[in-house]
């Protein structure tokens, strides 16, 4: 299906609504959150890659006193969460928003006074965003971390977070309320709740764990609260909303069992905060915390099945040449890595099995399905799909978009599963007592290396996306010059 003729179908069961006029009035704000989206996921992974070869030779970068393991991990992780995944889901969030409510930035064309005044606050918004950014990771660079995990910028620069989300959210969930179309998708009731929980969770989390810190025994569960709230509630939403919105149309036909929708959509509300507090399991909290982590983490397949059984029937009746486009690889091999985070989450949720794998790979090998399969895979899905439509024309280099697919499946893939199974040779060894830790340490050598290798790829792959992309806009620049 054509790039021309896609916009006009985002408003279903509506009169076809001026694209062109939508996309212009956003353009600017969502490819800057794009871009730097990309940017920050370059060096998140270049990062990456230098703390997965510390592992292997701790000597490496030693002579650098700030650049040590317990630095460059959370500068990573905090990269990969906050610089590439939130900022590239508030891209894909405005964009899927306006094009399904039918509604250009201030009304009418979207060139008007309004129109500009809400370019300027999201743009202003995003500069805040990517300085908090920076100066969060300067920050943590320079040894002012604060210790907790998935909150380690200060409290000034999650401060800064916070109010630069605000001021594009509230504008989000707001063109809900006049979408064209008195009916909403699913992908917009994905969407809302998204945009609605991040200010709730991540400001929560803040208030209580770093702000005005409640008393030691309760912040393990805080935290474990917010970890999975980050992924279940604000970024798997909006991955599943650009499934949701993009793939009915990109192969041609209509929802499978939409009325199943509404028990996933709020399932996952119901359980997605508690899907973190598995981590708890044997540690000094009521047994009522553990226990409902445990059944959250089981029960989580019930959206997940829902999830599956919505996208995967799309495709028996779809043409074989609409599923092998770019975009439709991304979007339903994010399907396959939801589907694959819950199978892996209720098993880990389970006490003995938890008991054996809660301190090795497994536990950060699920942490990188969430956010580089179940959530990143979509969000390149939707950017495939939304830069040519933004720019106005086709885009992409073929060659490039297909190495970047081929590199970042093989890559994750190959990271996720050699993060279990080196975990559960590590769950063995630790349950046995006459295995020695350091011999546990040698046999869990050739998995990191692997690991490494795995990272190496991955970088490879975020490299030329980032290199597709930026040929795009040049293309587009001087396309724009050359008119002027």
């Amino acid at each position: 299906m054509s790039h021309h003729t896609l916009p006009h179908q985002l408003v279903p069961g509506h009169e076809p609504v001026d694209s062109k006029a939508i996309d212009a009035s956003i353009r600017l704000p969502v490819m800057i959150l794009f871009g730097n989206a990309i940017h920050w996921l370059v060096i998140a992974c270049l990062l990456s890659l230098v703390v997965s070869i510390k592992l292997i030779a701790p000597g490496f970068l030693g002579g650098i006193s700030f650049l040590t393991y317990g630095r460059l991990a959370p500068m990573a992780r905090d990269l990969m969460l906050y610089g590439w995944a939130s900022q590239a889901a508030l891209g894909a969030g405005v964009w899927l928003m306006a094009r399904l409510c039918g509604r250009p930035l201030g009304g009418g064309d979207g060139q008007g006074m309004g129109g500009m005044l809400l370019r300027t606050l999201i743009i202003s918004a995003t500069v805040l965003w990517n300085l908090a950014v920076l100066l969060g990771t300067l920050a943590i660079l320079a040894g002012y971390s604060t210790g907790v995990e998935w909150l380690e910028y200060p409290n000034w620069a999650s401060a800064m977070l916070l109010l630069s989300f605000l001021l594009i959210g509230i504008w989000t969930v707001l063109l809900f309320d006049r979408r064209s179309n008195p009916r909403a998708e699913v992908a917009q009731w994905y969407l809302v709740a998204a945009f609605c929980w991040f200010p709730w969770v991540y400001g929560t989390a803040n208030l209580l764990l770093i702000w005005k810190p409640v008393q030691a025994s309760a912040q393990g569960p805080i935290q474990s609260w917010y970890c999975g709230s980050i992924l279940a509630l604000w970024l798997l939403p909006v991955a599943l909303a650009g499934i949701y919105s993009l793939l009915p149309r990109l192969l041609g036909c209509t929802l499978n069992r939409r009325n199943l929708a509404t028990l996933g959509f709020w399932m996952l509300l119901l359980l997605g905060g508690w899907n973190g507090m598995e981590r708890l399991i044997g540690g000094p909290v009521p047994a009522w915390m553990t226990s409902a982590g445990v059944v959250a983490g089981v029960l989580f397949m019930i959206p997940v099945a829902i999830v599956m059984i919505n996208i995967f029937g799309m495709s028996r009746n779809a043409e074989n040449l609409a599923t092998q486009s770019i975009p439709s690889k991304f979007l339903f091999m994010g399907a396959y890595s939801v589907l694959g985070v819950g199978i892996l989450g209720a098993l880990v949720s389970l006490p003995d099995i938890s008991a054996s794998l809660r301190f090795t790979g497994v536990t950060e090998g699920k942490t990188q399905l969430w956010i580089l399969g179940a959530i990143s895979l979509p969000l390149f899905g939707v950017m495939y799909e939304a830069v040519p439509q933004l720019l106005g024309r086709d885009c992409w280099n073929a060659t490039l978009s297909a190495r970047h697919y081929i590199l970042t499946i093989v890559g994750l893939w190959m990271l996720v599963g050699i993060m279990v199974l080196g975990g559960l040779f590590t769950g063995l060894a630790l349950s046995d007592p006459t295995v020695s830790f350091l011999n546990i340490t040698s046999y869990s050598y050739p998995f990191h290396l692997m690991e490494c290798a795995a990272q190496l790829i991955l970088l490879a792959a975020t490299v030329i996306f980032g290199a597709n992309i930026t040929r795009a806009l040049a293309a587009d620049y001087l396309l724009n010059k050359k008119h002027r």
